[in-house]
This record gives structure tokens, sequence and C-alpha cells, in this order.
């Protein structure tokens, strides 16, 4: 027997609730019922990097502060990520039935970009990680002088071939609901590519001293649909917040995986302040952690570790 397909109807993700019990806006308001009014709240999301170029990733296994770079601009996407914008839209074109007089339009086509352009902000470091980051990312792909890939080095001395595989980030977006816990949903950013470097960051006057916010863009192709959405609920309880939670049960059943590393916490009561923790040092215990897996392998591992629909 078949089985019909929920698509984006799952499991996985906040389910909207059911309405038919409230009157709403159909005579007076019931303002006393205020669970007809579950509002969606923006503002709650984290990106997960899966992925780094490979091109980069080899640099930085033979050179110390390259290694130190992926993994300083890796934590500063996640850990300092407050959001994007540039996520294409589902839209519908239509042809048209008329009889010379009267004319009615019919939905023929339903299409989403594919090449989409999305960009968020974040404040630059003394030093200028962004800036300098995606210029070396940038000028390893073409050098602006005689437009030749080089990858640094890499393919002059026989160490890497060329390939657009090489030279692309894999990332994880998704927004959650207001407990940070549940997803909402996630889009698989894939075949990302900085798109510049701000080099006018340097621009300045004497009379303007105040630090830089800059715009992180990247050229990608968006992936939206079922598997994307049991991945990223995976990854949202066991590699960021540590709490699984059944995304639509009425009474929270949860519970704690303390593998976690550095998970997101929630209650600002539970969190013990660098100033507060003898333990703490600055700077990255182990700089590596960008290459613990590569993309394919932690996205594979995420949709199976919970089996088929």
């Amino acid at each position: 027997m078949s089985q019909i397909n929920p698509g984006i109807f799952n499991n996985y993700t906040v389910t909207p609730r059911n309405l038919t019990q409230y009157k709403a806006y159909r005579g007076v308001t019931d303002f006393s019922q205020i669970g007809q009014f579950d509002q969606y709240e923006k503002g709650y999301q984290f990106l997960f990097v899966l992925g780094i170029p490979e091109y980069l990733r080899k640099i930085g296994d033979q050179n110390g502060t390259i290694k130190d770079l992926n993994a300083s601009f890796k934590h500063m996407l996640e850990f300092e990520f407050r959001g994007l914008e540039g996520l294409p839209d589902l839209q519908s074109d239509t042809f048209e039935i008329t009889d010379g007089i009267n004319t009615q339009r019919m939905i023929n086509k339903v299409t989403r970009e594919t090449s989409v352009t999305i960009s968020s902000q974040y404040f630059e470091r003394r030093g200028a990680l962004i800036q300098k980051y995606s210029e070396y990312y940038l000028t390893g792909l073409k050098d602006p002088m005689t437009e030749a890939k080089t990858y640094h080095g890499l393919i002059a001395n026989g160490l890497l071939e060329p390939g657009l595989e090489n030279e692309v980030w894999t990332m994880l977006y998704m927004a959650t609901d207001n407990t940070m816990l549940r997803l909402e949903r996630a889009v698989l950013l894939a075949n990302c590519q900085l798109t510049k470097a701000e080099s006018s960051l340097y621009n300045g006057s004497r009379d303007s001293i105040t630090n830089q916010e800059v715009s992180i863009e990247w050229n990608c192709f968006p992936i939206f649909g079922y598997q994307v959405d049991k991945a990223a609920q995976y990854l949202l309880q066991h590699e960021i917040t540590g709490v699984s939670v059944k995304p639509n049960e009425k009474v929270v059943e949860y519970s704690i995986d303390n593998s976690v590393k550095n998970p997101t916490v929630l209650d600002s009561a539970d969190y013990l302040y660098g100033i507060m923790d003898s333990n703490t040092i600055s700077g990255f215990t182990n700089p590596g952690d960008y290459d613990d897996q590569n993309a394919k392998s932690i996205l594979s591992n995420a949709i199976n570790a919970q089996g088929t629909r």
C-alpha cells in the first residue's frame, strides 16, 4: 500500500496548532483563549558549518597560521551569527484562459530561485579576520592580475587538482521557535562561495572614529525538504543545544546530551562566565575542530540517526 508524502509537515519541525476550536475574529474576539494567537516570532536562528573549502584545509595542514584562521573564521560564522537575508520565496507563474472578453489565470509553473546570494552582518575584528580571510580565499581561486587559479601554490606543486568541489563551503541554516529547542524550518546551503572582500573598510577620516560592521555575502544553492529538516533537528539537538525535545508534543519530553561541545546556554542564571572559571583559557584549545568530519558524512549521520520516515 502506497503512502502519501507529508513533505514539510513532518516530525522534525513544529506543526501549526489546530485552530478549529476557536472563533477568532468572527464576532467578538475571544482574547481569553490566547492560545489561538500562537505567534511565530522571528529572530531565533543558528548556522552550522558542515564543511570548508578543501583547498583552504589543505593549506592549513601545512601552515599553522592558516589552520588557526580556518578555525577562527568557522567559529565566528557559527557563534557570532545573528541572521541572514536572501532566502528565496516560492512563487508561481500562470497561463491565461480567455474567450476574448473574459480572462482566467491558472498556475502552470511553481518555481524557487536556485542561484541566490545570501548575506549576514558581522563586526570586523582588529587584524581584519573577515576582510583578509575573504581576500585570501578569493585570490586563491583567481589571481586578480592574471586570472590564474593557483590555490596559493597547491596546484603548481601538485598537491591538489583544480576543481569546483575544492572551493566551496557547506552550511546548514535553521530557524527555531522562541524556545530555541524546536525547529521551524531548515535550509541546506550548498556550494557556498564568498563573493567579495571589503577592502573599503580601510577608508576613514580622522573626525570619525568607530567600529566597522561588514556584510559577508555568499553565492549558494539552497536546498529545502524533509531530509534537510531531519538532519537539522538532529544537529540542533546533538551539536548545538544538547537538549532533545519532541517538537509537536504538548508536554515537553526532553533529554540532555552531555557530550555536546560548547552547548548553547539558554538560561543565563546557569552560565559560568569566564571571569568566574579558573579553568578558562583564551584562544582555541583545538584549532582543528573544523575538520572533524567532512560535510557529507555529517549530513549522512544526522539523517540516518533517526531512521526512516
